[in-house]
């Protein structure tokens, strides 16, 4: 029963490292970069200040379209493929030692 819970534990670590690389990307800065502008003689990016009376160009697009997801990053699927190996050899030297430990679990007893 043990095992199982040994087998289990380790794929929930695998898991839950697999599932928290995807949301930091998606939680990493946008490279584009919003400015609120006000009608008076504030700083606008360029050094440049604006004068009573001025015109602002338009803002973003609320209503744009948002980007389709682009697929899986090349990085986290090398981490997911790392994880995965780490698991399979977690799992075969686990089974390894539960046999060895069957074996002289048994030759103890009958000796």
């Amino acid at each position: 029963m043990t095992m199982w819970r040994s087998v289990l534990a380790g794929f929930l670590l695998v898991l839950a490292g697999a599932l928290t690389v995807p949301s930091a990307a998606v939680a990493a800065p946008s490279s584009q970069v919003g400015y609120v502008v006000q009608t008076t003689d504030a700083p606008v990016p360029g050094n440049e200040t604006l004068q009573p009376g001025a015109t602002v160009g338009p803002g973003p697009d609320i209503d744009a379209p948002q980007q389709p997801a682009q697929g899986v990053n090349p990085e986290t699927r090398k981490k997911l493929w790392l994880g995965g190996i780490a698991l399979a050899l977690f799992a075969l030297v686990y089974w390894r030692n539960k046999k060895r430990w069957a074996k002289w679990k048994a030759g103890r007893k009958s000796g």
